[in-house]
């Protein structure tokens, strides 16, 4: 293990110091970051095979930090450190992809066990994920059948050789970076790099210096110059994800850039030129966003030179069989399963569901349905689809049961005669997200005012309705 690399994130110094302490008896290469803002930094700059970040740490938290990383396309496998009373944030953690989390006090015995499984993981893995990876860049983006997706991909064809400015709108799940990397494929810029950020992941008080990078000195713990995301794509792609979430006051510093192909970095005498194509993507209205004063409308103009929109997944079902037959394919090879085919029933409860979450919620359907599957083949049972009729049972889609939900909600200290408010039978999940709807709707949709009296960011707060408009729920109603 000489060659591995471990960051370690804790505000303990003790704590830091041990953990530092028992990898180092392990002959493998250790550095350590005191937060959150420095761990970042410090995986932005070096390859690293395993971080392991404490969860609570002051001004951006272990969960936080995880999110920025992935939001800049890093894949470092993150084991997060937590308190007994924070087992809900670690468990919230692994749902969006952390790779495990351990549990306050633990031995170094723990510690090594984590290391030498993740390292094993990671290296039985390897040859099948460049396989995969393959099939991806060269295979995913033109899984279709349907007339209305052969027009798409051949208008990307002919947008991908110009210069353009594009604008892929849909819904989430849609697959709209995926129609971005084709486009960079076969683009003039397809030899330099891809570089996609989720604006919507990034904390508002940073995504200025992750755009457009910083001169060493600039602000307080700027100790060295710093590239930002439209510099590091320089010669060939970025994608600006969910642009909708770009913050009002940073627009007309991003139009500049679309304007006069350079960037100024925080702290810079001059700007540099660049030449980045630009793509985003959205699945919010930036036209009504415009006229609402909440997007800057020569922005949406200068981005709308190209407009392309995705159509949902219950709009094109003739894709359904391939992309099954596809995602089959690839989480067998991950997970070192045979290749199985999908049984008659299988097939038709994949084409009756109506795919709330579209392309990404089949996707995850399928890998869960190759881990769990015990027969020769893949049947419905394997599935677990909501309002799929199973073995007698019938359950209502996520999308259905809360557009049916009609009778008033309970206020936050009202108890019913449970003395659960209501929560008896229900899970925690649900009760959140109920809480978190009501609440929008008590403050007339203002997200400040909201994340304020739920005790969260505002940060947290998007993130949640972007999960809820993943499930098909209908959030932009409670922001009215």
């Amino acid at each position: 293990m000489v060659n591995k690399n471990i960051l370690i994130v804790d505000d303990d110094d003790n704590m830091r110091e041990a953990m530092k302490e028992t990898v180092l008896r392990l002959n493998i290469n250790v550095d350590t970051a005191e937060n959150g803002r420095k761990g970042f930094e410090m995986a932005t700059k070096k390859v690293y095979d395993l971080i392991i970040s404490d969860m609570r740490m002051p001004e951006i938290d272990g969960l936080s930090m995880f999110e920025m990383l992935k939001a800049t396309g890093i894949k470092t496998p993150v084991c997060f450190v937590t308190a007994y009373g924070s087992v809900t944030g670690a468990v919230e953690a692994l749902k969006i992809g952390a790779y495990d989390y351990i549990l306050k006090p633990f031995s170094p015995e723990v510690i090594e066990e984590l290391i030498r499984r993740t390292f094993e993981l990671t290296e039985n893995k390897s040859a099948a994920n460049e396989q995969v990876e393959d099939i991806d860049h060269n295979q995913k983006g033109t899984v279709y059948k349907s007339a209305y997706m052969e027009h798409v991909f051949s208008l990307a064809k002919d947008v991908a050789e110009s210069e353009a400015t594009v604008l892929i709108t849909g819904e989430s799940g849609t697959g709209k970076e995926v129609l971005a990397r084709f486009i960079h494929e076969n683009s003039g810029h397809a030899k330099g790099p891809f570089v996609a950020v989720n604006c919507a992941a990034i904390p508002e008080n940073l995504i200025e210096s992750e755009l457009f990078g910083y001169e060493k000195g600039a602000f307080t713990g700027a100790v060295n110059k710093k590239l930002g995301k439209f510099e590091s794509a320089d010669g060939g792609t970025i994608l600006l994800d969910e642009i909708g979430e770009i913050p009002i006051h940073l627009q007309a510093k991003l139009l500049r850039v679309l304007q006069e192909k350079e960037v100024e970095r925080l702290g810079a005498l001059k700007p540099s030129k660049i030449n980045t194509r630009v793509l985003a993507t959205t699945n919010r209205n930036l036209k009504a966003m415009s006229e609402e004063g909440t997007f800057r409308e020569d922005l949406y103009y200068r981005l709308n030179v190209i407009s392309m929109e995705l159509p949902p997944l219950r709009d094109r079902k003739e894709d359904v069989a391939d992309l099954s037959a596809f995602f089959i394919k690839k989480y067998s090879e991950i997970n070192k399963k045979p290749v199985k085919p999908l049984s008659e029933d299988a097939l038709k409860a994949l084409q009756s569901y109506e795919w709330p979450g579209n392309v990404r919620e089949l996707e995850h359907t399928i890998e869960r349905a190759v881990v769990l599957s015990k027969t020769t083949e893949i049947t419905s049972k394997d599935l677990f689809l909501h309002g799929i009729t199973i073995a007698g049972f019938k359950s209502k889609p996520e999308s259905a049961a809360v557009s049916e939900e009609k009778e008033p909600v309970k206020k936050q200290n009202e108890v019913s005669e449970d003395g659960m408010g209501g929560a008896v039978g229900r899970t925690i999940a649900d009760v959140e997200q109920e809480l978190i709807l009501k609440t929008l709707q008590d403050v007339a949709g203002n997200r400040t005012k909201a994340a304020e009296i739920l005790g969260i960011t505002v940060r947290t707060l998007r993130n949640k309705l972007n999960e809820y408009r993943d499930m098909g729920i209908d959030v932009e109603e409670y922001l009215k």
